[in-house]
């Protein structure tokens, strides 16, 4: 019951500091992006809560509990995306984003055409719809059985209790997002780090926990160098197309600020990855009946249940840091790619009911994929994959001005679609799926490219339209 009441608790204050910093102005600038006003202050505890995600958290520790410290990839190879990203895209992302542009797809069609935002806006979509779907899941794994030791709730009731509450936060617009982040990422990074040590020391300290697990759970190339490689480098250049980092860029004031706030969460996500893999490595030791699932909770929860309680809060509050975020910007795009792709001339006030109207529409789908979710960390690691050869090619198609439209738009798509497809049906001869998609996309990217002449008269196009108005700084 104590736990029950500590998580009932912290959703109200959630949802108090979200109405507080609710837009005042229901426009799609100001719902969107902020009107371009975010500092770096700002920025670190959104992107930060949106990069951890209480799906990666608990990912990370049931992955450390029964392969090891290999878990650590995930957010690794997210910080090293935020590097990649500040040092290729950063300055197109921050320029298109003074142009107008609110979502992926829109700074693509600026470097490309209308047909390559298409291919973009159904690579974001449903990358970004597993990321978000996985959230509720995380939820599901540690504050269920909390509900469930005061009412007999079933998981379908809680996925549903869970897209309700995201879709009223996210509602409120990216200001309220950032608002009551700063509240989750204080909670996730202090209760976290207070279980791992404790869970630690329980475990012998740091050197008895290698040694005892030295030959089994200490292997960062787990299960082969190639599917590590191919899932740090999917998770990097993820970053390129992902609406969490680029609307950092888009949010901010200035691109000093936006680039300043990625690397330091680029360096506090490296660090806060080591705590959930401690817990789950400490958990192979002190609880190794398990089946690893929950080991979070169990490992807080052995501590007394009162710690059990605010472990459930530390991943609530990465869950809520990040599941309302993902929904909105979901939303945007919705809106931005596809609503005003097909109604150019749409009023703000019909734009925003198409926005309210998505995040229902997208929270309810939502609902469906978490339900049938199998791995967390490995679906993760998919979706990073699946989108990775967007943000390669545009990264290309930046600096070599013979990459076409067309040849983008092919390597995109059928990079995208046999990375999807090759996951979901196991990656056969234990292949992962980055390395087929960039088999495939960048093969169709060089021969399209090289057999037609319009690369040259393309690149000189875009820089026309958008160099020659670049933002100055």
């Amino acid at each position: 019951m104590t736990a029950f009441i500590m998580v009932a608790v912290y959703l109200g204050l959630t949802c108090i500091i979200s109405l507080i910093n609710k837009n005042r102005q229901s426009s799609t600038r100001n719902t969107f992006v902020a009107k371009n006003g975010m500092s770096a202050c700002t920025l670190i505890p959104l992107l930060f809560g949106e990069l951890i995600a209480g799906a990666g958290t608990v990912g990370n520790a049931s992955e450390a509990f029964t392969h090891g410290i290999n878990a650590v990839w995930g957010n690794w190879g997210q910080a090293i995306g935020c590097m990649v990203f500040v040092v290729f895209a950063s300055r197109f992302f921050y320029e298109a984003g003074r142009k107008g542009a609110m979502s992926v797809a829109e700074a693509f069609e600026m470097r490309f055409n209308n047909k390559v935002r298409w291919a973009v806006t159904m690579v974001v979509l449903l990358a970004f719809l597993v990321i978000y779907s996985m959230q509720s899941v995380a939820v599901v794994s540690i504050v269920g059985p909390i509900i469930r030791s005061v009412a007999d709730i079933n998981d379908i009731t809680i996925l549903i209790g869970c897209a309700v509450l995201f879709a009223v936060i996210s509602l409120n617009g990216i200001k309220s997002v950032a608002g009551a982040n700063v509240l989750h990422m204080a909670v996730i990074v202090v209760f976290l780090s207070v279980i791992a040590w404790a869970n630690v020391r329980d475990a012998g300290g740091v050197e008895n926990i290698y040694q005892q697990l030295l030959d089994t759970h200490f292997n960062l190339m787990y299960p082969d160098v190639p599917t590590v490689i191919a899932q740090v480098i999917g998770a990097a250049f993820a970053m390129i197309s992902a609406m969490t980092v680029v609307n950092s860029c888009y949010c901010c004031r200035s691109l000093h600020e936006a680039r300043k706030g990625i690397i330091v969460v680029a360096v506090l996500v490296t660090i806060f990855a080591l705590l959930p893999a401690a817990i789950g490595l400490s958990g192979r030791i002190l609880l190794p009946e398990s089946n690893g699932k929950g080991i979070l909770y169990e490992m807080a929860n052995r501590l007394s249940p009162g710690w059990g309680g605010l472990a459930s809060i530390a991943i609530l509050g990465a869950v809520l840091s990040t599941g309302p975020a993902i929904l909105l910007m979901l939303a945007t795009t919705v809106v931005r790619d596809i609503y005003l792709n097909i109604k150019p001339k749409a009023s703000e006030k019909k734009q925003m009911i198409c926005f309210r109207a998505s995040v229902v529409a997208i929270a309810v789908l939502s609902v469906f994929i978490a339900s049938n979710m199998k791995s967390i960390l490995n679906d993760l690691l998919a979706s990073f994959q699946i989108r990775a050869i967007s943000g390669i090619v545009l990264v290309i198609s930046l600096h070599w001005d013979k990459v076409t439209n067309d040849a983008a738009f092919w390597s995109i798509v059928a990079g995208g679609v046999i990375a999807a497809i090759w996951h979901f049906a196991g990656s056969p001869f234990g292949i992962a799926p980055l390395w087929v998609s960039l088999g495939v996309g960048l093969t169709l990217l060089v021969v399209i490219s090289l057999s037609s002449n319009k690369g040259k008269e393309e690149y000189q196009e875009y820089l026309r339209r958008f160099k020659s108005e670049a933002t100055k700084e």
